[in-house]
């Protein structure tokens, strides 16, 4: 074990070959100390595995750091430690051939990064990504990205990420982000997504989503939202919606609304629903709009207002306009003339009772009237 090899004396490893090397368990390693390492013939380094550098102590390869180095990269510095080892290197040579391997697919200081250097950057590349380095990148740098690149990247580096970071990155890079990364994604950076962007995003990504970041994220950005995308994206996060984003959403999108949803839907991003949006929603989802107290945002009012029309309202009467100026006369008379005196009618005044005369009745003079009498 470690202990037993930091006891043993250095120029006791001349004897080591790649055989005893590879039989020795990795964690062994972690008693090595410098000039051991050196006692020990080149043709013994050969047995080593990638366990066993890894667990080499930090002061003898003071100059990595283990924990950020890449898959990728800690596969060609190894075969380079070994290749150096088999021609004759010394171990302090064969780390620093290793180191040079490795180079090409470590992350560069990340300020200084550039959209060239992102885009000749292996995918595998990314799998060192912390938070601090994403933050440390220039935001033009983003536009280097892939989705490949973007699948990557571990999603606890997405918290180095900021909208103008999200503005330059290509809207394909989007394919590579999943529900964990999104969820790690701080509020504001959301303000820099598009429809492209938002249409290029596997649909399960959409479970990160949170309110905060809805609120955050650009109306436009409804645009490129799909029915899939609606169904996956948590309830709750519909409460960062607004009437202009749900003014941009497209009609077919809203199929994946579902009650609760709804529920925490804003009042005036209720009332922006359009009719083909509503008509594209499922029963259950319609049918909680309908349920909704007025005070919970009058859902009623919401459909009504997305089928155009006042669903509170009687529609009005088509009333014939003889009849109405008949039943005012009437109304007239009664109030003037007042109730009919005891055993017989009240006498109606000549005016009233030409201005109660039904003008469908009137015909007005016929040929044959001769002043009144009988014709002759």
């Amino acid at each position: 074990d470690a202990d037993m090899m930091s006891a043993m004396p250095a120029d006791a490893m001349g004897g080591m070959d790649a055989d005893m090397m590879s039989a020795m368990p990795a964690d062994a390693m972690g008693g090595a100390y410098a000039e051991m390492m050196d006692a020990m013939p080149p043709g013994a380094l050969e047995g080593m595995s990638m366990d066993m550098i890894t667990s080499i102590p930090p002061e003898m390869v003071e100059s990595v750091d283990w924990a950020n180095v890449p898959a990728d990269a800690m596969e060609a510095g190894f075969a380079s430690f070994q290749d150096g080892m088999a021609n004759g290197m010394s171990p302090g040579e064969a780390f620093e051939a290793a180191g040079a391997a490795a180079d090409p697919y470590m992350p560069a200081d990340m300020g200084d990064m550039t959209a060239d250097m992102m885009s000749e950057m292996p995918p595998e590349g990314m799998q060192g990504m912390t938070a601090d380095m994403m933050e440390a990148m220039p935001a033009e740098a983003m536009q280097g990205m892939d989705a490949e690149m973007m699948e990557a990247c571990p999603c606890g580096a997405m918290q180095g990420m900021d909208a103008d970071m999200m503005s330059n990155m290509p809207a394909d890079a989007m394919g590579g982000m999943d529900a964990p990364m999104m969820a790690n994604m701080p509020a504001p950076a959301m303000e820099g997504m598009d429809a492209d962007m938002m249409s290029a995003m596997p649909a399960d990504a959409m479970g990160g989503m949170d309110a905060p970041m809805m609120e955050a994220m650009p109306a436009d950005a409804m645009g490129g939202m799909s029915a899939d995308m609606m169904d996956a994206c948590p309830c709750c996060a519909m409460q960062g919606m607004d009437a202009p984003m749900m003014e941009a959403m497209p009609a077919d999108a809203m199929g994946g609304m579902d009650a609760p949803m709804v529920a925490n839907m804003p009042a005036d991003a209720m009332e922006a629903i359009s009719s083909d949006q509503m008509g594209a929603m499922p029963a259950d989802a319609q049918s909680a709009m309908q349920d909704m107290k007025p005070e919970d945002d009058g859902g009623i009012g919401a459909m009504d207002a997305a089928l155009g029309g006042d669903m509170a309202a009687d529609p009005a009467m088509d009333v014939n306009p003889a009849d109405a100026a008949l039943g005012q006369a009437m109304d007239s008379a009664m109030d003037q003339g007042g109730a009919p005196a005891a055993g017989g009618e009240q006498p109606m005044d000549s005016g009233m009772a030409e201005a109660i005369v039904d003008p469908a009745m009137d015909d007005g003079p016929k040929d044959d009237d001769q002043g009144g009498g009988l014709a002759g």
